[in-house]
């Protein structure tokens, strides 16, 4: 009889936790998009912000979906200290990814880098930095009164762009600069150029020292096959990215992962309710969730098939010459993230302004950058094979009705055709000055 008792008491128990997963598991199913629907068919009466009140009477309300956007109300959470379905959505993130802890940014990846130095350094310490940061690495130097210590990529003369950033070079700084207390690098760059984290991380991590990653660039690493060389799976301490700039979220989302102990996780979270928005938007946090959701095997898939479908095109030109598509090699780097395309005007009679305003004025194309000798464009999942063909089709033309040349004749100059200039931020900026150079 008591074995009875006992038996039955281990099944209650049994049935108990099982009946808690399923509830566990139809409230992780649940999304922050799901929630907004709900709230907007349900016809309360907001007597709260925003100042819409979810009326959308004047056109351009509904067309920007304000039906959907609320504050901080019963039963949506609070991102600054979330305990419900903002939680819940930002554990999904952290377990797709692999990382330890994930937080939602609607300020973009400029309020996860300012925080994250912030967070990872004392007032007056010394950073070790890559020299092509982005301005906010900067500002979060100035802010937190650092020293920094850069480390300069290698410049690649053939192409014109900066490469990877090398771990002997970390090494040695790092040997020299005992006092250091973070370091700081962009990876991929601008271009598409990505450096090796893992011995960097190594490197790093040995001298006691943790490593952020601006990753602004690389959202889409490591969670397929054919996109690599992400830094959460290279062993970084904090990761910062920008779901907008290669995934399919709204402009302005972006992401933090917390992968290590090393910067204190609750440092890191004060300091984000600093330096991000007490008011963020629930629509943009509904696309970070959304696009978390989206992104399967089977998206990736599709947006592989989209570039490789389209390589023998890019391969085929003759004076444009495409990164990654020609013999001209990349010698300061191993490794590039394929979802860019880098087109080189070097061997030929246009510039990269040039080639830009011919791609839009003829073609209806716009690229993501134009410098002083390349173009940058920059494809996505909501590419398909037909629009990057229609890129590559373009350039297959245009490379057939310009001229060779060599790179000595293709003279770049402030009274000629444009000037390359290294700004701040570590980008390239690049200001057509005149219309004079590349004849088309």
């Amino acid at each position: 009889m008591d074995i009875c008792l006992e038996c039955r008491s281990w099944i209650f128990y049994l049935l108990f936790i099982i009946i808690k997963k399923m509830q566990n598991h139809k409230k992780e199913k649940k999304r922050l998009l799901a929630l907004l629907e709900q709230n907007r068919d349900t016809g309360a009466l907001p007597m709260h912000m925003p100042g819409h009140k979810r009326n959308c009477r004047a056109q351009y309300l509904k067309d920007l979906g304000a039906a959907l956007d609320i504050t901080e109300i019963h039963g949506f959470d609070s991102l600054h200290g979330a305990d419900g379905i903002l939680q819940d959505a930002m554990h999904r993130a952290a377990q797709r990814w692999g990382s330890l802890q994930s937080y939602f940014l609607v300020g973009g990846s400029t309020c996860g880098i300012l925080a994250g130095v912030y967070a990872a350094m004392e007032k007056g310490g010394r950073i070790l930095m890559s020299r092509n940061c982005h301005r906010s690495v900067y500002n979060a130097v100035e802010l937190v009164g650092a020293s920094p210590v850069y480390l300069t990529p290698e410049w690649d003369p053939v192409w014109g762009i900066e490469g990877a950033v090398s771990p002997e070079c970390v090494k040695k700084a790092l040997a020299e600069n005992a006092d250091v207390s973070l370091v700081v690098i962009t990876s991929p760059t601008y271009d598409g150029i990505l450096s090796n984290i893992a011995e960097i991380a190594d490197a790093a991590h040995a001298a006691g020292i943790p490593l952020l990653v601006d990753e602004a660039h690389g959202a889409h690493l490591d969670l397929s096959s054919y996109f690599t060389g992400g830094a959460i799976k290279g062993g970084a301490d904090l990761v910062v990215q920008s779901l907008h700039k290669t995934m399919p979220s709204l402009t302005q989302t972006a992401i933090a992962h917390l992968c290590s102990e090393r910067i204190d996780a609750h440092r890191f979270a004060d300091a984000l309710a600093i330096f991000e928005t007490s008011s963020p938007s629930y629509l943009l946090m509904a696309s970070i969730d959304e696009c978390i959701n989206y992104m399967n095997k089977k998206v990736f898939g599709e947006w592989r098939t989209a570039i490789a479908e389209n390589e023998d095109a890019f391969s085929s030109l003759a004076k444009l010459h495409a990164l990654g598509y020609c013999s001209a090699p990349l010698p300061f780097s191993d490794k590039r993230d394929p979802s860019k395309f880098l087109i080189s005007t070097r061997f030929c009679n246009l510039t990269g302004p040039r080639l830009g305003e011919i791609l839009r004025e003829q073609y209806h194309i716009e690229v993501e950058m134009a410098a002083a000798q390349y173009i940058l464009a920059m494809t996505g999942p909501g590419d398909t094979v037909d629009t990057i063909g229609a890129f590559a089709a373009a350039l297959r033309e245009i490379d057939a009705n310009c001229t060779s040349c060599t790179p000595d004749a293709q003279v770049v100059c402030e009274d000629h055709v444009g000037v390359l200039r290294r700004c701040r931020s570590g980008f390239a900026v690049s200001m057509l000055l005149s219309a004079e150079g590349g004849q088309w």
